[in-house]
């Protein structure tokens, strides 16, 4: 790895320390949500209750405990995204600085 190449990687993980941390919560509550929903529609329920002798018999309970959770993230999601007024628009809302960095602002 070059030196440029590793200064952007440092860069990169320094930006991400200033990031607000609940609307980096609330995205990857989305990401997880959104990846459990796509690997529900691969999979299906026939699958998972014809497992042959080679299947893990526990990968049930994992796919049920994963959809429980799933239905909880959604919960709380709607709850960050009212508190925080978030748009649904990332990389908007990732950009907008904080309320306590926008109380000390100059107001008209």
């Amino acid at each position: 790895m070059t030196d440029a190449e590793k200064i952007k990687e440092l860069e990169h993980e320094l930006s991400m320390y200033k990031l607000n941390g609940a609307i980096g919560l609330y995205y990857q509550l989305n990401k997880f949500v959104n990846d459990t929903v796509e690997y529900m529609r691969l999979t299906g329920v026939k699958t998972l209750l014809s497992g042959g002798k080679d299947d893990d018999p526990k990968r049930f309970e994992r796919v049920m405990a994963l959809i429980k959770n799933a239905k909880e993230h959604i919960v709380d999601m709607e709850d960050i995204k009212i508190k925080l007024g978030l748009t649904g628009d990332e990389e908007k809302d990732k950009l907008r600085k904080p309320f306590i960095d926008r109380i000390a602002d100059k107001r008209d």
